[in-house]
């Protein structure tokens, strides 16, 4: 099974490695509020499937961020 490291996410400098569950990767996508069209079906899901969710959804973060960070920047020129 493939870990995730959650480290940049929950402790900064800290390394902190996790091997999730199926039941926690379902806990994380129905936290995130997206990708609600998949909420009913996520038992289904094969782990593979279920983390290409995950990497779906923190790469709409991730892109989200810089888009609020570089409007924060350019404000400030």
């Amino acid at each position: 099974m493939k870990k995730i490291s959650l480290q940049w996410i929950l402790f900064g400098a800290t390394t902190v490695e996790v091997t999730m569950t199926k039941k926690d990767k379902i806990a994380f996508i129905k936290s995130s509020k997206r990708k609600s069209h998949v909420y009913n079906d996520l038992l289904r899901y094969s782990d593979q499937q279920l983390n290409e969710l995950i990497r779906e959804i923190v790469q709409g973060l991730v892109r989200e961020s810089e888009i609020i960070a570089n409007a924060y920047i350019n404000g400030y020129r």
